[in-house]
């Protein structure tokens, strides 16, 4: 059964740095860029996974998108639909320890290919599905661009 919840999304980037430690490296973040989005969604459940969807605000520029994570066994996959029949959107699976390569549409220019690869996913979602889930991962394009990105969304009551 579909119902309407409450959803903030907040999607955090990171630059990751080497800094020397003794004789070896360590990593240290630092903060980039951070977005919080309070937006109205549905969710179901539906063989055994957990789906949560939202339609993307006008006020970012990316009207017209339908966003939709799919939560199912350890993994979370992202898709973006647009209703532009010359864009690909996005469609990307997380799951810990995997590297997966994804095409994504940026706006305004042509698509590209972006390793991703998942340090950490917690789904602490309740038998209600409100809660949060969490995901820690990295985004390498090409060899000049690489991030590391925190997303989390909460499910409340709507």
């Amino acid at each position: 059964m579909k119902k309407s919840v409450n959803l903030r999304i907040t999607s955090t980037q990171y630059i990751e740095n080497l800094k020397p430690s003794g004789e070896a490296f360590r990593r240290e973040l630092e903060l980039e860029d951070s977005m919080e989005i309070l937006t109205e969604g549905t969710m179901y459940s539906r063989n055994n996974a957990t789906y949560i969807t939202y339609e993307e605000l006008e006020a970012l520029g990316t009207e017209d998108i339908r966003t939709l994570f799919k939560l199912e066994d350890g993994s979370i996959r992202i898709r973006k639909y647009t209703r532009n029949e010359d864009e690909e959107g996005m469609d990307m699976t997380l799951k810990p320890g995997i590297l997966n390569i994804t095409r994504y549409q940026v706006p305004m220019m042509p698509s590209v290919n972006l390793e991703v690869y998942t340090n950490k996913l917690e789904d602490n979602l309740d038998e209600d599905g409100y809660g949060k889930v969490s995901v820690d991962y990295k985004i390498k394009f090409d060899k000049f661009f690489s991030r590391r990105n925190i997303l989390e969304i909460e499910v409340m009551p709507s």
